[in-house]
C-alpha cells in the first residue's frame, strides 16, 4: 500500500509485457486513424477473467439475424448481381485505418479482377448491414458517436448506404446514403431498401425465420 492507502501496481517483466502487447494485438477489432479499437470486455481478458473467444463472438441474436439476411440475400432474384461477404471482413479505408463489416455488399463487376487474399479488402463494398457492434465504446463520451464516426469513414470509403441493426435496449434501425443523414425509426418492422429492387421487412423476415 502507499501512504496515501492505494494498493501499488506490481511493475510487469520485459516477458509479461511483450506478452501482454501480443494478447492487445489479438484483442483489437478495427483501427481509427492509426489507434487500435479493441473488442469489448478486453480489459477482463488482459485480467485473465475471459477467453478471448469469449469476447470475440456473437451472440445467438445476432447470428440468427445474420443467417436471416444471408437467406434473404442469397435467395433473391438479384442474387447474380451481387457479391456478399461476410463474417467481420475488414475493409482497409487507407494506411492504419480499418474497419470490419458483418456484410459487405459488392457489384460483381467491380470486383471482375480482384485478387482475393489474405489481406483486408481495398474496394468499397457498395453497401454495408451491420448489426450491433462488438467494439468497446468506453473512450467515446457518447457511445453514438463510434456508430455515426463508422459510418462516415465507410462513406468516405465509397460505401452507397449503410444500414445499422440494433438489438439491444430499444430495437432500431439506422439508415444512411451519406455521412450527414442518418434515418432513424424505432422497432424492426419497417421497409429497408438496400438498393432498387431488393427491400426487406426485418420483423418479417425474423417472424417467419423463428417458423422454418
Amino acid at each position: 500500500m502507499t501512504p496515501t492507502g492505494e494498493c501499488k501496481r506490481t511493475s510487469l517483466t520485459p516477458e509479461q509485457r511483450r506478452q501482454r502487447q501480443f494478447l492487445l494485438s489479438q484483442l483489437v477489432y478495427e483501427m481509427e486513424d492509426g489507434r487500435p479499437v479493441y473488442y469489448a470486455g478486453y480489459r477482463e481478458v488482459l485480467n485473465g477473467l475471459r477467453a478471448p473467444e469469449e469476447i470475440r463472438g456473437s451472440s445467438g441474436l445476432q447470428s440468427f439475424l445474420i443467417e436471416t439476411l444471408q437467406d434473404f440475400l442469397f435467395t433473391h432474384e438479384l442474387r447474380q448481381r451481387f457479391r456478399y461477404l461476410t463474417n467481420e471482413v475488414g475493409v482497409q479505408i487507407q494506411k492504419k485505418k480499418w474497419r470490419a463489416c458483418d456484410i459487405a455488399i459488392y457489384e460483381k463487376v467491380r470486383l471482375t479482377n480482384y485478387v482475393f487474399d489474405n489481406k483486408y479488402m481495398t474496394v468499397a463494398p457498395d453497401y454495408v448491414i451491420e448489426i450491433d457492434t462488438k467494439a468497446d465504446l468506453s473512450k467515446y463520451y457518447y457511445q453514438h458517436d463510434y456508430f455515426i464516426r463508422k459510418t462516415r469513414e465507410l462513406h468516405e470509403f465509397g460505401v452507397k448506404k449503410v444500414i445499422w441493426i440494433f438489438t439491444e435496449n430499444r430495437p432500431s434501425i439506422w439508415e444512411s446514403e451519406s455521412a450527414d443523414a442518418i434515418v432513424i425509426r424505432d422497432g424492426w418492422d419497417h421497409d429497408v431498401t438496400i438498393t432498387e429492387g431488393m427491400t426487406f421487412n426485418l420483423a418479417t423476415l425474423f417472424a417467419k425465420a423463428q417458423k422454418k
